[in-house]
């Protein structure tokens, strides 16, 4: 005989409440009853088949043995034992509501999640919160199975000793180790299968089962999307990828907004490899949004940026063992997002380009010291544009720039369609095509640059100046404040503005670069004074402005090649 041909469940229920143990509510009184004669009072009562009596007994069992009521050593002894009062008003709490059709422990709606407000929403996971870390934290063996399966896919894009991260969609989690701030990624959803040989029901089955194996094909779509969303990033326009790493699976009570349940994630990251498009549009996007933020690699293994932005990598941790500089090493070790590959990659420390400040003046390059003029003609035109070029690759500073333009980072401006600058700039790429010296990269016409190593590219002495204080010079001070400064000048691509550099030079050189500057030309005095050049900041000054350097030979003389005045 089945339950359903006679019986409710809710009407076995009910008959076995009369027949459990009692616990006194005071005094601590108290009896057990064997499980049999549980069993026996269904049989006789309710008239059940024995195999199904003992069935419902075994399943109110497990039930009351989950929320810890009954007396466990009794238990062994195959009798039911309260083990408090209130543990028996816990039991019959549940019995009872479940031997009564018309007992709810929530709202019918309760559990809704369309078109409910946050409130709602934090009611649902802060009951699930309570229930799942209890079954979690009490499991005898600690090894409660997890109810919910998150199939997830990271990315990693690493800039100069940086990894972006995103703010967290979730700004309501409550976990004490939870960050605000995640790598950009998401889980898996439905419509990530391409091609999945089953119906919709067979595809959320598997999205929530534990089959890593099964749902990798998914991954590749998920991180498309979420690239796409969080970012704004296009799959080949913008960017390429390929696994760097599958993570051991995360078990944890986690979830965003009400989804929260003891969890298994299994997560698997992926190295992104920027193309320039993508790598300027991202540039720009991050200025623009306020989600997107940089850690540095000793953030990332902090876990925490220096102005209290958290990271959400606990898996990742978990994945190193909570070595965390073992992790860094691991980071450290990816290659860049994007590289610059600079075409003409001559050792600045053997090489240089000084570029003249007009056209009658030949472009010289060589190694440092021995510079000469190269055979490459220029109009006023194409030496306007290339100074331009040269001093972005510098980041000199613009105090206005062309508004077609787009400045971006290592040299590259972004230039719009159909404008007079991008024929100027296609024409001069074109003109120096055959050059080993000044290469002009030309990125689908819309994106130029110099393409060579920044160190190596010095300008014309006559942009350069250096002054010192009378006033310093009467002073008794080891060292005085030379200030070199790199004046304005007009390029195609706008104005670049004016530089100063303040560096402390001890007095006596100060005092022999005068002299050497009056027309001294004292060979002793000459050689003091450049050994000692060399050491001091002003050379390191002059050289981040742009020049070659105040000191330089010359038909075996030594000579200052820019003005050096006494104020």
């Amino acid at each position: 005989m089945r339950i359903s041909e006679k019986h409710s469940i809710a009407e076995v229920i009910k008959s076995l409440l009369p027949h459990l143990p009692r616990f006194a509510e005071e005094e601590g009184d108290h009896y057990s009853v064997n499980r049999c004669d549980l069993i026996n009072a269904l049989c006789q009562k309710q008239h059940l088949d024995r195999k199904l009596a003992e069935n419902t007994v075994n399943w109110c069992e497990a039930l009351l043995d989950t929320l810890a009521v009954l007396n466990i050593d009794a238990l062994q002894r195959g009798e039911w034992c309260f083990v408090s009062f209130p543990a028996q008003l816990m039991a019959l709490s549940v019995l009872t509501a479940l031997s009564d059709s018309d007992s709810r422990y929530f709202e019918p709606n309760f559990w809704n999640t369309r078109d409910v407000d946050s409130s709602k929403l934090e009611r649902q996971r802060e009951v699930l919160q309570i229930i799942e870390n209890r079954r979690n934290d009490r499991h005898l063996k600690q090894q409660a199975e997890p109810v919910r399966y998150i199939h997830v896919a990271w990315s990693v894009i690493k800039h100069e000793g940086k990894v972006l991260f995103f703010h967290r969609e979730d700004k309501t989690r409550h976990e004490k180790n939870s960050g605000n701030y995640g790598l950009i990624g998401g889980r898996v959803n439905q419509n990530d299968f391409i091609g999945f040989n089953g119906d919709s029901q067979a595809k959320l089955r598997l999205l929530q089962s534990a089959d890593r194996t099964s749902i990798q094909s998914a991954l590749a779509k998920t991180l498309k999307r979420e690239l796409l969303e969080e970012v704004g990033l296009e799959y080949e326009q913008h960017y390429l990828f390929r696994p760097w790493r599958a993570l051991k699976p995360y078990r944890q009570v986690q979830g965003a907004k009400s989804n929260h349940a003891l969890t298994d994630y299994f997560l698997e990251i992926f190295s992104i490899e920027l193309t320039l498009e993508g790598f300027c549009y991202l540039q720009q996007k991050i200025t623009e949004d306020e989600q997107l933020v940089w850690f540095t690699l000793d953030e990332m293994a902090q876990g925490q940026t220096r102005d209290g932005k958290t990271a959400f990598i606990e898996a990742l941790y978990k994945d190193f063992d909570d070595n965390r500089e073992r992790l860094k090493a691991a980071l450290d070790d990816l290659d860049d997002s994007f590289k610059t590959n600079y075409l003409n990659c001559q050792d600045p420390a053997k090489y240089r380009i000084v570029l003249p400040g007009n056209e009658s003046q030949p472009i010289c390059a060589g190694a440092p010291g021995k510079e000469s003029a190269i055979d490459l003609s220029l109009d006023q035109s194409s030496l306007s544009l290339l100074l331009g070029l040269a001093a972005h690759l510098r980041e000199f500073s613009f105090v206005e720039k062309d508004a077609s333009i787009m400045l971006n980072p290592y040299g590259w401006i972004e230039v719009e369609d159909d404008c007079e600058l991008q024929t100027e700039l296609v024409e001069l790429a074109e003109a120096f095509k055959g050059s080993t010296e000044i290469v002009i990269e030309n990125q689908k016409d819309r994106w130029f640059r110099l393409s060579i190593s920044p160190d190596c590219v010095f300008f014309d002495d006559s942009y350069f100046r250096c002054s010192v204080d009378r006033k310093d010079m009467q002073s008794r001070k080891n060292k005085v404040r030379v200030t070199a400064m790199r004046r304005e000048f007009g390029t195609r691509l706008g104005t670049v503005g004016e530089d100063k550099k303040d560096s402390k030079v001890p007095i006596n050189v100060v005092k022999s670069l005068d002299n050497l500057n009056k027309g001294n030309r004292n060979d002793s005095l000459t050689d003091s004074v450049r050994d000692s050049y060399r050491k001091s900041q002003l050379h390191d000054c002059l050289a981040k402005l742009g020049m070659r350097g105040l000191l330089r030979q010359d038909a075996g003389a030594v000579k200052i090649y820019c003005e050096f005045v006494m104020n």
